[in-house]
């Protein structure tokens, strides 16, 4: 898979080399397998009095199914580490937030990544003194900077294909499926990183009491615009999960974002969308302050939102990773900083 050194984003660009594809045949195919589905369930009803959560349970195993073949098709890279299921094995999101988990997880991983100091430039990569490396692991921003790349490197593309490029006959089943962070099982590699996650398919808690209910009350389950989806998972899903990352480690939240920010835009952009999608969509994430319902948006002005005529510039980072400051890393070929560095140099010529 992944060359160790690498954050995830740029293992997609370096070692996959995979464009988006098959998305007509994708969908088509998801639409003609679940369009039968469909019809079942017409023909039961969902408010027919026998409708009941082991039925549900069965129609979100063949989402499941459909889902995955989709992303298997559209992103295969993502498909090894991203698994849509109804029984996940992983660590929950309250099992690996667990300040001892974490820490442990953090302490594999400094070991594929020491710091980068004087105590340690003579001394083999693979006999650090552990007291060493447990200060680098609870201390390095660079290290659990490096790691939350990892963790959302594997996670926001497949989620961007399931609420973005999933067909429309999976489109009201979807918007009833909770994107809490609880529902996100972690797979751990050896080194400490995320290997892959499993998202557990759950219905929210208004579509359970509608289910149980069904013989009573009648619902119909309308499916927001997909920005408004979008607009959801950065409110439910990703600001929680950044805020129990800070609550764990020294790294602040504008890093964070800045990680969120960069892989949003640089994997809408690898999604083929119409450009006026493609442009609404960055000025909604990117440029708004607020988003409709008064919240306000973590993403804005976590990038530098270039005009299309400079839209292959390398200086879209707004702040540095920090990985140059680990051995076994590099600084990144967009780094703020160099950019910086330029513009200085450039000043005083």
């Amino acid at each position: 898979m992944a060359r160790q050194g690498e954050s995830a984003p740029a293992l997609v660009k370096l070692s996959s080399k995979t464009k988006l594809s098959h998305t007509k045949h994708c969908h088509s195919k998801c639409s003609q397998s679940l369009n039968t589905a469909s019809a079942k369930e017409t023909e039961l009803g969902l408010t027919n009095n026998q409708m009941d959560l082991t039925k549900s349970q069965m129609d979100l195993t063949q989402v499941a199914q459909e889902f995955n073949q989709c992303l298997a098709q559209r992103a295969p890279f993502y498909a090894q580490h991203f698994v849509v299921t109804t029984k996940p094995q992983g660590l929950c999101f309250d099992t690996w937030s667990q300040p001892a988990v974490y820490q442990q997880l953090l302490l594999d991983f400094a070991k594929a990544y020491p710091p980068l100091a004087k105590t340690t430039s003579s001394i083999p990569t693979g006999k650090i003194p552990e007291q060493i490396l447990l200060s680098h692991s609870h201390n390095s921003k660079a290290l659990h900077s490096l790691w939350g790349q990892w963790y959302f490197g594997l996670l926001v593309p497949p989620m961007l294909e399931w609420i973005i490029n999933a067909p429309h006959s999976l489109a009201s089943t979807i918007e009833q499926i909770d994107i809490a962070p609880e529902h996100f099982y972690l797979r751990p590699h050896d080194s400490g990183r995320v290997a892959g996650f499993e998202f557990q398919l759950t219905l929210t808690p208004q579509v359970k009491t509608a289910i149980v209910k069904a013989a009573i009350v009648k619902t119909t389950v309308l499916t927001p615009h997909r920005e408004r989806q979008l607009i959801q998972w950065i409110q439910r899903h990703l600001v929680p999960s950044v805020e129990r990352l800070t609550g764990l480690s020294p790294t602040p939240a504008k890093l964070y974002w800045s990680h969120l920010g960069y892989l949003i835009h640089w994997y809408l952009g690898e999604m083929a969308l119409p450009e006026i999608e493609f442009v609404h969509l960055k000025e909604l994430l990117f440029n708004t302050k607020a988003f409709e319902d008064g919240e306000a948006n973590p993403l804005y002005n976590s990038i530098n939102l270039l005009p299309a005529s400079a839209s292959h510039a390398d200086n879209i980072r707004r702040v540095c990773c920090l990985r140059y400051q680990l051995t076994n890393s590099h600084r990144c070929g967009d780094c703020p900083l160099a950019t910086r560095a330029q513009a200085k140099r450039a000043a005083q010529a």
